[in-house]
């Protein structure tokens, strides 16, 4: 970087005296600061602006130019402050700095006519804060909206301050701003003590003087007529203990309490009946309304508690989803304005990758939970415990590291076996094993021993993972599987283990929790053992050599565009199209040149992948046929008649040539 020189004595012209003064003056500023003359060199800078800017301790302030003490902002920050030197307006906030993710509030101002105040603070807590805040308003929002009854936030002066759909769909003509409004349109009455219910009664202003409301029977106007409701209501508490608002939750019971009703006027009036209340076909009748009733309540309650946990799963989803999102935006921003730079390109384009990677795990991590049934022969591998066992104890080196280094040391004993060797999806099992090494540190927070062992059992592989740590109660223990139960709080998802259940059940295996409090737990699973070694497929990125005619069937038109430019990319023939009927126009078209190759997606707005796939072999027998599908690839050998290789999106284009090349063994499914 080539900076403008010049004698000292044409630098700042004012006394040591003045320049003590305007240090003195920048030191009482809580932010990092420095002051430039007008040709962009340092007069002065504080403590602050030392530790924050790029200044070289062992030359004098005076002779460094803001290029260099400015850079680590980036280009946005030097070109905003060659505008302002050049008396131009600017406009600074926030931007990134340093290689660590961290962020920075800029601000510029003219300190007098020869000055230039530059002032900067980290405030990466602060965003990262911020960002968490909006995470989670977002994913309560979208629980409320899953929520199958009416939902009203309130705070401590009774203004209601967010609702959910169903709520705000009650009181269409005009939507209640505060409970005493509420209370106004809904002139509710007490059920139980069959009277008006006063406003100081309800449930809201009962939960703002510290009560708890369960279940309360009110009767409303809401939708347009007389509701039944279940009412409920629960104060919210500070972290000095002050009551700082009340969440209401109202559940519409009128068809259940009308049904109820009905019961009971029909068991009233036969009681009347001398002879007839015992009648066979009465009571059979009877028996038959309160079992309908009986079941349609159990139904609602099964619904909710579905629709709950599709609620905290989708939460969940979109977080992960989030968080794989934000790296991709900022790359491929960066992206376009270093599109000079080669080596940027590479980089930018390898975050983008790894982060559209980390997205697609996220959705193989719900398919998996999802999914149930087990894994199709062809689409396993051959996998060695032991060696899987060693890859994730180094992933989780840098974890155990920082634990050791937080408190006391956290050891590791490996136990293998060299014949602890299953088939499966090595993906899967790695997945399952990490989350059970995670969960083991977890649990050791003042330090421990944590335990890895492989071994041979009957006709099983086994694996264990044992850590010293605090323990489960019983009722802990019998609960462990359970989706999205979890003792972490908000540090946990509870599909950890959840996971680890699907996936040994996948693999036609087992798991089992041992556990005792305050002495530590092991949890065991089993895969059926292999007992004779069979070559592992690779995947390699073999160069295809023979330029082949290709058809693709995509309807995502980005999807098909890139697929297709590939494709050419290595001299391939590619006729691409969009549905079932411009495939079955294109192969007609074709036949005395006829396709080599067909890709085709799975769902296709006119048609299923898998009939054009049996359509295409039984017309052109010689076509060899793919499929990539964003569905878990799970159908097995009878479904996939006719396809050599199925390949899951997002589409890894190494392993798509292998497969062009014919270098890559046929499988049904491939993870």
């Amino acid at each position: 970087m080539n900076l403008p020189s010049r004698p000292v004595d044409q630098r700042f012209e004012g006394s040591d005296r003045e320049r003590a003064r305007l240090t003195a003056l920048l030191e009482s500023l809580p932010t990092a600061a420095a002051l430039f003359q007008r040709d962009g060199y340092v007069v002065t800078a504080n403590a602050r602006g030392r530790a924050l800017f790029v200044v070289d301790e062992h030359a004098p302030l005076s002779a460094q130019h803001y290029k260099v003490v400015l850079q680590q902002f980036g280009a946005p920050a030097l070109d905003a402050m060659r505008q302002a030197l050049n008396g131009q307006p600017v406009d600074l906030g926030l931007m990134p700095f340093g290689r660590d993710g961290r962020i920075a509030e800029l601000q510029l101002s003219v300190f007098d006519h020869d000055l230039l105040l530059v002032s900067a603070a980290d405030v990466t807590q602060r965003e990262a804060e911020r960002a968490r805040a909006a995470r989670a308003e977002l994913e309560l929002r979208a629980i409320l909206d899953l929520t199958p009854s009416s939902v009203r936030v309130v705070d401590v002066s009774g203004r209601i301050q967010q609702t959910n759909d169903n709520a705000a769909r009650e009181h269409e003509s005009r939507q209640p701003l505060t409970v005493r409004e509420l209370w106004e349109l809904d002139a509710p009455h007490d059920v139980a003590n069959q009277r008006p219910l006063s406003f100081l009664d309800t449930p809201a202003m009962r939960a703002l003087s510290g009560q708890t409301v369960r279940r309360q029977i009110l009767e409303v106007r809401r939708l347009g007529g007389r509701r039944v409701l279940e009412s409920f209501a629960s104060p919210m508490h500070g972290d000095d203990g002050r009551i700082t608002g009340v969440l209401l939750l109202d559940r519409d019971v009128t068809d259940r309490e009308r049904l109820e009703q009905l019961l009971r006027e029909q068991e009233g009036a036969s009681s009347t009946r001398p002879t007839a209340a015992q009648n066979e076909q009465e009571l059979e009748r009877l028996v038959e309304e309160r079992s309908r009733a009986l079941i349609a309540l159990q139904e609602e309650q099964v619904r909710e508690r579905r629709l709950s946990a599709v609620g905290q799963l989708a939460a969940g989803v979109m977080h992960d989803v989030n968080n794989a999102l934000n790296p991709i935006m900022a790359a491929a921003y960066l992206l376009r304005h270093h599109a000079e730079s080669p080596e940027a390109v590479r980089d930018y384009a390898d975050r983008i990758r790894k982060a559209a990677e980390i997205g697609a795990a996220t959705a193989s991590r719900v398919g998996r939970f999802i999914r149930q049934e087990p894994v199709h022969p062809g689409g396993d591998v051959e996998v060695d415990l032991s060696h899987l066992a060693e890859e994730v104890l180094d992933l989780t080196e840098p974890m155990r590291l920082q634990r050791s280094s937080e408190s006391r040391e956290v050891r590791i004993v490996r136990m293998f076996s060299d014949r602890a060797i299953t088939r499966g999806l090595p993906g899967e099992i790695r997945e399952a094993l990490l989350n059970l090494v995670q969960n083991a540190i977890d649990a050791m927070p003042d330090g421990g021993t944590l335990t890895v062992r492989t071994a041979v059992d009957g006709g099983d592989a086994c694996l264990a993972v044992r850590d010293t740590g605090v323990g489960m109660s019983a009722e802990v223990r019998e609960r462990a599987f359970e989706p999205f139960f979890t003792t972490k709080g908000a540090k946990g998802s509870g599909l950890g283990l959840a996971e680890v259940y699907g996936i040994a059940r996948r693999h036609r295996g087992t798991a089992t929790i041992s556990s005792v409090i305050g002495r530590g737990t092991e949890v065991v699973v089993r895969f059926p053992l292999l007992a004779v070694s069979l070559p592992v497929a690779v995947v390699e990125e073999v160069p295809d050599t023979l330029p082949r005619r290709i058809l693709v069937v995509e309807d995502h038109d980005d999807g098909r565009e890139f697929l297709r430019r590939i494709l050419q990319g290595d001299g391939h023939d590619v006729v691409a199209v969009a549905s079932c009927a411009e495939a079955r126009e294109a192969l007609a078209s074709l036949q005395h040149a006829p396709f080599d190759l067909m890709l085709t997606d799975v769902g296709l707005p006119d048609g299923n992948g898998w009939e054009l796939v049996k359509q295409a072999k039984a017309e052109y027998p010689a076509i060899r046929v793919g499929v990539i599908t964003g569905w878990e690839p799970s159908v097995g050998p009878e479904e996939a008649d006719g396809a050599e290789f199925v390949l899951r999106k997002p589409l890894r284009a190494p392993e798509l040539k292998a497969h062009i090349a014919g270098k890559h063994t046929p499988a049904q499914t491939i993870e």
